[in-house]
């Protein structure tokens, strides 16, 4: 049995790559998660860092592992290892590949999969609570959150960006659906969560003043966060929003907020990536962080892909130069 490695590569939307295999390639016209055999003496962990690299030129960071599959294709019989990879990569360069998505979980079940790769697109998607079919489990009643039920309904029926952009687009000409998209972001249901703080990411790109009340509670709910996925969207929002809309009593806590995040070694890259650009902004007012911005931005991409190290080198350049002058 030949051990194989794939990737479940995320980027800062938490949108999952899928590629399509091309006509040179077994099962052409398949869809599948990148990735490749591990060549004899390699760890797993170095093969897809390496295949990655070679099929798509993007770096990743490994953030975790789901269930290896194991399948018979008849001529051959593979262990599929799935990792789960944080990129901040958009454009991937296909070399053997035809097509790619970048996809929401509960959109990679519909597509036509390499058989070992279906059971790992049914994994990831009853992670993030997603039926066989692609339509939302049934929750439970939400709690009385002061938001409009139906609502908290569609957003999580939500399955294409498109839908998303729809959202955003209204609720930036629509107070009353931004103040109830902000709440369903602290909803206890994860994907209401996601779909709502996604929805305000996309805001903040349409207007960032529209934003510029609500940053304030999103520093506070900050630290508490259990979903990856809103602290995500939460910390994008900040730093597109300008430093003179966030209250300056909410200062120190932002400052050290993103010092923790870019401290801690597993934390994914988006949120570092983010840190990285909020701590910059703030140095131009407060000279004196310099010194140790630069020093946690060195220390966070150290061992950081290439994409984490290129963001970590202009903000270090761009603070350097600032202080000099």
């Amino acid at each position: 049995m030949t051990d194989v490695t794939c990737a479940l590569i995320r980027n800062d939307e938490g949108l999952v790559l899928a590629v399509r295999r091309g006509p040179a390639m077994d099962n052409a016209g398949k869809w599948e998660f990148p990735g490749g055999k591990t060549k004899p003496g390699e760890d797993h962990e170095d093969c897809i860092i390496r295949e990655i690299g070679e099929e798509l030129g993007i770096s990743v960071i490994i953030s975790g592992r789901l269930d290896p599959v194991e399948h018979d294709y008849g001529d051959k019989q593979i262990r599929l290892i799935p990792f789960l990879c944080d990129t901040l990569s958009y454009k991937p360069v296909l070399s053997e590949h035809d097509e790619y998505r970048w996809m929401l979980p509960g959109e990679l079940v519909t597509l036509d999969l390499t058989a070992a790769d279906i059971p790992i697109a049914f994994q990831y998607a009853a992670e993030h609570r997603v039926t066989v079919t692609g339509e939302p489990e049934k929750q439970e009643p939400l709690p009385d959150t002061g938001t409009d039920d139906e609502l908290a309904l569609m957003m999580s029926r939500i399955h294409s960006t498109e839908e998303i952009t729809m959202v955003a687009r209204s609720a930036a000409g629509n107070e009353s659906l931004l103040s109830q998209l902000v709440t369903l972001s602290s909803s206890p249901v994860k994907r209401v969560g996601f779909m709502s703080s996604w929805a305000l990411s996309k805001v903040v790109d349409l207007d960032p003043k529209k934003m510029a009340p609500y940053v304030a509670m999103m520093i506070d709910a900050l630290p508490g966060v259990p979903n990856e996925s809103v602290q995500r969207s939460f910390m994008r929002i900040i730093m597109k929003s300008e430093i003179g809309s966030i209250p300056e009593s909410h200062h120190a806590r932002l400052i050290e907020y993103c010092l923790s995040v870019m401290r801690t070694a597993n934390a994914p890259v988006a949120p570092k990536a983010y840190g990285m650009e909020i701590l910059s902004s703030f140095c131009e007012r407060y000279p004196d962080l310099v010194n140790e911005v630069v020093g946690v931005v060195q220390l966070a991409i150290t061992d950081a892909s290439g994409g984490m190290k290129a963001a970590g080198r202009k903000v270090i350049a761009r603070l350097k130069t600032g202080n000099k002058n």
